[in-house]
């Protein structure tokens, strides 16, 4: 995985306290809520250190830019989320990016599960941190140039998602003509 992916290093973070005006999603080792647990706001990240302490050191380590996967290595092991926007969360979440191209939804949608399958055999005894996701393999579709395929991970995707929608809506249409009847 390291060879595609950034793998970041969690942090520990103490959950700062939660608002209802907040913006910035908290991410905790849950399986729900694309691992949202929470909302904070930037001030409170900035203040609220690792033990619950009110300081401003090593607050920049407690942000993690959005447009990327998170994954849980901690609870529900191996639960990946991708996360468009900025978040913070707690050291049961390992952010990754991809090195050489930008993570839409689609490339996400499509990774998550290869990500997933992978994580599962720390499920129990052992937790997948850092550390461990770097000598993880995953398979990916390649491209001429021994590349991952990018364009057909996204297209797949696509597909998918097309495809869901319309079973969905052509459902809904079933059951209205069911009714009309």
């Amino acid at each position: 995985m390291a060879d595609v992916f950034e793998i970041v290093d969690g942090y520990y973070n103490k959950k700062p306290p939660m608002v209802e005006s907040g913006t910035i999603p908290f991410l905790g080792a849950t399986q729900y809520n694309n691992g949202v647990t929470g909302f904070t706001t930037a001030e409170n990240i900035n203040k609220w250190d690792k033990i619950g302490g009110m300081t401003m050191q090593d607050h920049s380590k407690r942000k993690f830019k959005g447009g990327c996967i998170a994954i849980t290595n901690n609870g529900s092991v191996g639960k990946a989320y991708y996360q468009q926007h900025d978040f913070t969360c707690s050291h049961d979440i390992t952010p990754i990016y991809l090195k050489h191209h930008s993570l839409n939804r689609h490339i996400a949608m499509f990774l998550i599960p290869l990500l997933e399958k992978s994580g599962t055999s720390f499920e129990y005894a052992k937790k997948w941190r850092p550390k461990r996701m770097r000598k993880s393999k995953i398979m990916l579709p390649i491209n001429a140039q021994g590349s991952p395929n990018w364009e057909y991970m996204e297209q797949t995707a696509k597909e998918i998602e097309t495809a869901h929608i319309l079973q969905y809506f052509n459902s809904k249409l079933d059951l209205i003509k069911q009714l009309i009847d």
